[in-house]
This record gives structure tokens, C-alpha cells and sequence, in this order.
């Protein structure tokens, strides 16, 4: 055997004698490659999702013709092709709802005229395309939600709920069919009928292959219909939801960069505790570079297997978050249906890559303390932690130098979002570089007090022997410090949020009563209820103002935007958020004026401001729009441009998707929803009725998804905090075993070594759960003013969380506390010959 291999066999006998030390190592790796893997995945299969049902949507379509939000005559389509555009093919769309209560996007197509754009949906020659165009009321649907819902694919009648009203579809087994199991296809005379667009198209999807293709065609466009780019439609969408996944990547990094602090701890004591074997083996002839060599092997054998058992136990966990990532981007991006996790040879390349770098690069220090040479008074211990409270010294300045650069990243905005990112971690680096000389400090203030108190030495050794064990005791605090934060930055965020939008809907939901559609909204113009409904409602007695709302997708010079077309209360504004603009005569120049409001989210992505021009396509062909005010409003990540509805048709609107009733002074609220109730059954449109705090429950429990993730990703954090503190105590109890042995000898009972253990950790809990605070509160406001900010234009108003706070203290104590149980179990159950005869 050679001398290497020999060194290597002997430095790792070790851990046949600690085996606890490397096992809980092993574990916080596990768990944070695991929550990093788990994330990458659940986005990227999110992702994929999100794509399939974008190209299931639009095909291979590079333009698409739009027009205004209630559709457009489908004449033009024909007039087109007769100019001699071919690659044409019409579009009717919209969601529809099932009776279960499942939205499915229903894409009415002509098989005609679908060959350069869905091949599955123009496979003329199979049966179930030539159904669609000889059977009406016949619905393609992907084979895999028929084997969801036990059927053969053939025959099947199926209820959906429609604009129209409830209706009855033969479903069968599309030929070939996309992932996506929410996207059906129906010729579009049957789409017509069910999405009531009789006569009337969305869009007509164009291929133009030639570089002056799309200049002749949109020369060759109606007025009233405009010629977008494909990538131009789903560019918000995209950008908004890598925005999140950004969000959630960056805290699941917090539990990797916990488990760095982990490795080093662990590394650290374990030269600590084998500097005898390091001078022996020095003597032998064993080089500088093989100690180093040595020590970084065994990091590296921690990390791999760590890093391959978190990658197993991260595909696992993946499928549990992908669920609950799909569901957050289809409550506010785009309807995805992800069931299964698919991972990627890139993916796990690379956070092994990351495990096993990150495992290096905490083992370097311990590794290069480990290599150097020692004089007389040079080795042991007690020089280790002079060097170590060295270390702190230059820590300190380091930290506030990084510290300060976060600052100045953050305040000169570089970078946006990504930027936003940096630096946060900077600020969190500097504070935590900052935290083992003030812990170095704390303790020796406390060892001052607990030297005036004579009532018991036990406070005294518990302070002295935390002081004396720095480079144990710092990481811990250190990793426990940031775990903690991260909870009190995530309920800062969140709770301000929450708190934030609940006000909102307070201010908003300003009506009575609430009517709006049985079906989901479609893809642009919204599925409307009649207008002549408000007039006729409005002239009850018991009802004594109505209001009315709709959403719309609409062609810009910024895009693709989304409308909110409003005919309000005579107080509206008085409720209004309004946050930039005078409210003095807003309404008139809203009514008489070409005129708008923005959401602050609509203003940042788009920066504009009051007094900017805004050109939209409206029904009456392109106008210039003036921004007169920014308002808040939660409801859409992109932003919305709010119009009065009858300035944007230049009359009475055609339609709406909720209608606001105020009662009437002495109506009972139940009177009047029974009249409404009694009123909508004999309409031939499905419509519900509902109140303010149902609308804000269900607004709520979307808010409490999205959030979801987020809580817990905090939790699993913690736990990988909490695997640290556990690992350092146990290393600093049993370094010390000797102490403790003499001390018992002297005659402490084993019930004072277990108080001593159980102190110490106090202690240490204490002090993270109070460092923690700053750096909590700090991370919250960077959250809410920064990366918020930049990611979705959303100010919210920052509130300090009592609750948390006083949870974050307790957390703390607990963590540290239930950290202690084993190493106290352990020493106050040690022989004494043994642990006084040699070092443990």
C-alpha cells in the first residue's frame, strides 16, 4: 500500500470513531442539494409546461392577426386568402369550464387551413379530424385526460359550461395530441357556437417566412386589425414567471450556502481534534501539501455523498413542488398542467457540480490551517483560537466592506433584478462575516457579568468555554443566524404583502353585492354578460347604483396589453388608490378625454409616468391615450391600463364580466340577492351572484398559495439550520469531554453538566435569534423595496411583525435547546477514567 493510500486510510479511521459528526454533515448536504435540485426541476418542468401550452395555443404561427376585444368579423379572414396569403388560419378561443369546476382552453381551428401550424389538428385523413368537420358539437381532447377520466376515447358526451350556457360535446381522442391536458380542439363553427362568437374570429394565425412578409401583409390588413409578433404576446408572461422562479431559486440557495457553514464546522473540529495526528505524521515526512490534500478529500468524499443522496432525495421532493409551482403560474400567468417531474442530465451535472464545489471551497481554510507549520506554542488548541479570534478581527472590516457594496449595488439599481439578488447576498455576507467577532465580544461581556455573580460558577464556565471554542461556536451561530433571518425576511415580505392586498380589497371591493360570469374569462375579450343586464338592473328600486368591469387583452405600441374597461360608481375614486396624479376633475377628463389610468406595475415594466402617451387599438381603429394617474393594484404580476368603458367604444359598452350593486337605503342585502338569484335563472347566460367577502377569501387563498412554496422552503431551511447547530454542539461538547470529566471529578453532578450543556446552547440560540432580527428586517425591506419592486413594480407599505419576532426568539432558544439534548445525554453519561486519561 502506498504512503498516500496510507494517510488517507488513517485520516479516515476517524470516522469509524465519530461517526454522528459525519453523518449529520452528510445529512444538511442532503437536504440543501435537495431543496436546490427540487426547485431547478420543479421550474424547469413548470417551465416546459408553460411552453407546450403556449405552442399548443399558437403553433407554429410566427404572427397573429388581432383586432378589437370582442372579436372581429370573420369575412376578413376570407378576404385575405383571397388576396393570396395562405398561410393563414382562423382562430376562436377562449376557457371553458367543466362541471367538476376544471378550466379547459378550448382552441377552435379550421383542419383546412391547420397543416403549417398543428399537425395533430390537421391530420385530415384520421377519422376523429374528419368528425370534427361532419359532426357538430364534437370536441378533441388529449388522450390522457380521457384516461384520467376512465373512458375508451370514443362517443363520450361531456358537460361544459358556456357563455351560452350549459352545453353537451362528443369528446374523442385526438390522433396526436399535445402535453397539455387543458387544451381541446373543435372545429370553428362548434367553437363559434360554444364561446357565442357566432360570425366573429380572435385571431388568424399567420407563418411568414419572408423578411418583407410582414410589412405587406399588415399593409394588406382592415382598419381595426393589427399584425403582432407571436414572441410579443407571451414576452410578459415569460418575463413575469422567470421573475418568480428567480424568487424561489435564490431561497433555496439559502440552505446550500447553510450547509457550507456545516461542512466547515465539521472540517474545522475535525482538525482541531487530530492536530496530535497531524504533528506525528509531519514528523514521519508526511508534506504540507498531502495534510491539505488529505483534508480536502475528506470534504470531498462528505460532499459527493451528500451531493448523490440529495440528488435522489431532490428528484423526489420535485414532484411535490412542481405541483405547487404549476399552480402558482396558472393563478397569475397562464393555465399549465404538469404531473410528472423529468430530470435533467444538465440539471444534476450541475448541482453536483455545486455540492461538490461548495463542499471544496468550505473545507479550503480548515484544510489550510490544517498545512501549516508549528512551532513551539504554535499547535494546539489554545493557538488555533487565537488565530480564529485573528480571523474575526479581519472578518469584521471584511464584512462591513461587503456590506457597504451591497448598499451601493442596491442604491444605484444596478443589475435590476438579477442585481437586486447580489446584493442581498452581499448584505447578507457582509452582516454574517460580521457576526464571530460580535459574538466574540458578547460572550466576553457576559463572562465579565457572570464573573460579578457568586451564586453559581456554572454561568461563568458556560460563557468562558463558548469563548475559548470561537471557531465551533461562530459557524453555528452563524448558520442558525442566517436560517432565522431568512424566516423573519419571508414574514416581513409576506405579511406586508398580505396586509397590503387585504387593504386593497377593502378599498376595491366597494360594492354590495357582485354579479359576474359562471364561465372563466377567455383569452381576450372575456366571456360578457349582456350590457342591456346593468340598464335593466339599474332601474330596480331595491338597487341604488350599478357598476360595471371587464378585462381585455388589446394591441399597443408597448405590446400586448391588458384593459380593464370600467363603468363605475359615481364615488369610484373616491376609493381609488391612487398614488401619482390629481384626483380634482379625474373623472371628466377620464369621461370626456382620451384619458387612462395605470397600475404601478404597469408604469415600472413599461416606465412610463403621468402625462405620457399610451396608443391602444380600440374598436374605433388606434388612439393616443394620456396617463393621467398611477393607481394600486394587486390583481395582475404585468399591470393593467384602466379605461372608462364607454370612452373606449365611443358608446354603450357591448358587454361586461362583473357588475357591482349598491342597495338601495333600507334594501336587505339577502332581499336583493334573492331577486337577483330568482332574475338570473330565467337568463339564457350563466351568471352567479356573490358578495365582497367571498371574492376576498378566494383573492386571499390565491395569495396563500403563491406563498406556499415560500413557507416551505423556510421550514426546510431551518431544519438544515438546525442540523448545524446540532453538529457544532455536539463537536464542542465532546472536544471538551476532559474538561467535563474534571469537572465532574470535582464533584459537579451529571444533573450540572446537563444544565451546563443546556445553557451553553442557550446561549447560543439567544444570541442567533437576536442577530437575527437586524438581518431579518434588513432582508424583508430588500425583498418589499428592491427585488420586488423590480421583478413586478408592486410597492407595498413595510410592516414590522411583532408576532414573528417574539416566534423568531423562541425558534431560536428551541432549536438550540433541542440541539443539546443528545450531546448533554451523552457527557453527563461519559466514564470519567477514560475521558480524564486522554483527550476525546
Amino acid at each position: 500500500m502506498t504512503g498516500n493510500a496510507l494517510l488517507l486510510r488513517a485520516w479516515l479511521r476517524d470516522w469509524t470513531r465519530h461517526p454522528l459528526q459525519r453523518l449529520l454533515t452528510i445529512l444538511g448536504v442532503v437536504i440543501a442539494v435537495a431543496v436546490v435540485l427540487a426547485v431547478d426541476l420543479a421550474n424547469q418542468s413548470a417551465q416546459r409546461a408553460f411552453d407546450r401550452s403556449m405552442i399548443e395555443v399558437a403553433g407554429a404561427a410566427t404572427h397573429q392577426v388581432l383586432g378589437p376585444v370582442e372579436g372581429f368579423p370573420e369575412g376578413h379572414y376570407r378576404d385575405l386568402r383571397l388576396q393570396g396569403w395562405r398561410d393563414l388560419a382562423p382562430i376562436v378561443e377562449g376557457p371553458l369550464r367543466l362541471e367538476s369546476g376544471e378550466t379547459i382552453y378550448l382552441l377552435g381551428i379550421d383542419p383546412l387551413a391547420e397543416a403549417p401550424f398543428r399537425e395533430g389538428a390537421a391530420s385530415f385523413g384520421a377519422a376523429p379530424i374528419q368528425r370534427l368537420l361532419t359532426e357538430p358539437g364534437t370536441v378533441l381532447v388529449p388522450p390522457q385526460w380521457l384516461d384520467l377520466q376512465s373512458t375508451q376515447g370514443g362517443g363520450d358526451r361531456v358537460s361544459l359550461i358556456t357563455p351560452a350556457g350549459t352545453r353537451e360535446v362528443t369528446v374523442l381522442a385526438a390522433p396526436e395530441a399535445g402535453d397539455d391536458a387543458r387544451v381541446w380542439i373543435a372545429d370553428i363553427a362548434t367553437a363559434q357556437l360554444l364561446l357565442d362568437r357566432v360570425g366573429r374570429l380572435d385571431r388568424i394565425d399567420a407563418r411568414l417566412d419572408r423578411p418583407d412578409a410582414p410589412a405587406a401583409l399588415e399593409a394588406a390588413l382592415p382598419a381595426g386589425l393589427d399584425l403582432v409578433p407571436v414572441a410579443a404576446r407571451d414576452a410578459a408572461a415569460r418575463e413575469l414567471a422567470q421573475a418568480f422562479r428567480i424568487n424561489l431559486t435564490a431561497m433555496s440557495l439559502l440552505a446550500l450556502l447553510i450547509a457550507a457553514f456545516l461542512i466547515y464546522n465539521t472540517q474545522t473540529f475535525s482538525v482541531l481534534r487530530r492536530l496530535q495526528v497531524l504533528g506525528d505524521l509531519r514528523l514521519i515526512g508526511v508534506s504540507r501539501q498531502q495534510v491539505m490534500a488529505v483534508v480536502l478529500i475528506e470534504a470531498l468524499l462528505v460532499g459527493l455523498l451528500g451531493t448523490l443522496l440529495g440528488a435522489v432525495a431532490g428528484v423526489v421532493l420535485a414532484q411535490a413542488l412542481v405541483e405547487q409551482v404549476a399552480l402558482t403560474v396558472s393563478d397569475h400567468f397562464f393555465a399549465v398542467a404538469v404531473t410528472a417531474v423529468e430530470p435533467r442530465p444538465l440539471a444534476l451535472a450541475a448541482v453536483v457540480a455545486l455540492g461538490l464545489g461548495l463542499s471544496l471551497v468550505s473545507a479550503l481554510a480548515p484544510a489550510w490551517e490544517a498545512a501549516q507549520e508549528r512551532g513551539v506554542g504554535g499547535s494546539g488548541r489554545a493557538a488555533l483560537e487565537r488565530r480564529g479570534r485573528r480571523l474575526a478581527r479581519f472578518l469584521l472590516v471584511a464584512g462591513i466592506g461587503v456590506l457597504l457594496l451591497g448598499a451601493a449595488v442596491a442604491a444605484l439599481g444596478l443589475g435590476a433584478l438579477v442585481g437586486g439578488f447580489v446584493a442581498l447576498f452581499l448584505m447578507i455576507t457582509g452582516f454574517l462575516l460580521m457576526l464571530p467577532w460580535v459574538l466574540a465580544v458578547g460572550l466576553r461581556g457576559l463572562g465579565g457579568l457572570a464573573s460579578e455573580r457568586q451564586e453559581s460558577p456554572l454561568p461563568r464556565i458556560a460563557v468562558r468555554s463558548l469563548e475559548r471554542g470561537l471557531s465551533r461556536s461562530g459557524p453555528a451561530v452563524v448558520a442558525l443566524t442566517l436560517a432565522l433571518a431568512a424566516a423573519i425576511g419571508v414574514s416581513v415580505l409576506v405579511g406586508s404583502f398580505r396586509v397590503s392586498v387585504s387593504d386593497w380589497l377593502g378599498q376595491t371591493l366597494t360594492s354590495d353585492v357582485y354579479v359576474v360570469s359562471a364561465s372563466p374569462a377567455s383569452a381576450r375579450g372575456g366571456t360578457r354578460l349582456p350590457g342591456a343586464w346593468a340598464r335593466t338592473i339599474a332601474a330596480w328600486p331595491e338597487v341604488a347604483s350599478v357598476s360595471t368591469g371587464a378585462t381585455a387583452d388589446a394591441v399597443s405600441d408597448r405590446g400586448m396589453i391588458k384593459l380593464f374597461l370600467l363603468d363605475p360608481h359615481a364615488d369610484w375614486l373616491d376609493h381609488l388608490p391612487l398614488v401619482r396624479g390629481r384626483v380634482a376633475g379625474l373623472d371628466d377628463r377620464l369621461r370626456g378625454d382620451d384619458a387612462v389610468l395605470i397600475t404601478e406595475g404597469f408604469a415600472a415594466h413599461q416606465e412610463l409616468g403621468v402625462g405620457d402617451r399610451l396608443e391602444i387599438a380600440t374598436p374605433s381603429g388606434r388612439r393616443a391615450f394620456e396617463v393621467a394617474g398611477i393607481y394600486r393594484d394587486y390583481s395582475n404580476p404585468g399591470g393593467m391600463v384602466l379605461i372608462r368603458a364607454e370612452r373606449f367604444y365611443q358608446g354603450e359598452p357591448p358587454g361586461f364580466v362583473s357588475m357591482g350593486l349598491i342597495a338601495a337605503p333600507g334594501v336587505p342585502l339577502q332581499a336583493l340577492e334573492d331577486r337577483l338569484d330568482r332574475w338570473l335563472a330565467e337568463q339564457p347566460e350563466p351568471a352567479m351572484v356573490t358578495r365582497p367577502g367571498a371574492i376576498e377569501a378566494e383573492s386571499m387563498a390565491i395569495f396563500d398559495r403563491t406563498f406556499a412554496i415560500t413557507h416551505l422552503l423556510r421550514v426546510i431551511t431551518l431544519v438544515v439550520a438546525f442540523v448545524a447547530i446540532l453538529s457544532a454542539l455536539v463537536a464542542l461538547q465532546m472536544e471538551r469531554a476532559r474538561e467535563y470529566a474534571v469537572l465532574r471529578s470535582t464533584g459537579l453532578l451529571p444533573d450540572g453538566v446537563v444544565r451546563l450543556v443546556f445553557l451553553q446552547g442557550a446561549l447560543l440560540g439567544l444570541f442567533a435569534a437576536v442577530a437575527a432580527i437586524p438581518l431579518g428586517l434588513g432582508m424583508g425591506w430588500m425583498l418589499i423595496e428592491v427585488i420586488n419592486r423590480e421583478a413586478f413594480g408592486w410597492r407595498m407599505d413595510v410592516l414590522l411583525p411583532g408576532l414573528p419576532l417574539a416566534e423568531n426568539l423562541a425558534l431560536g432558544l428551541g432549536a438550540a435547546l433541542l440541539a443539546s439534548i443528545y450531546p448533554a445525554w451523552r457527557l453527563a453519561r461519559m466514564p470519567l477514567v477514560p475521558a480524564l486519561r486522554v483527550e476525546a
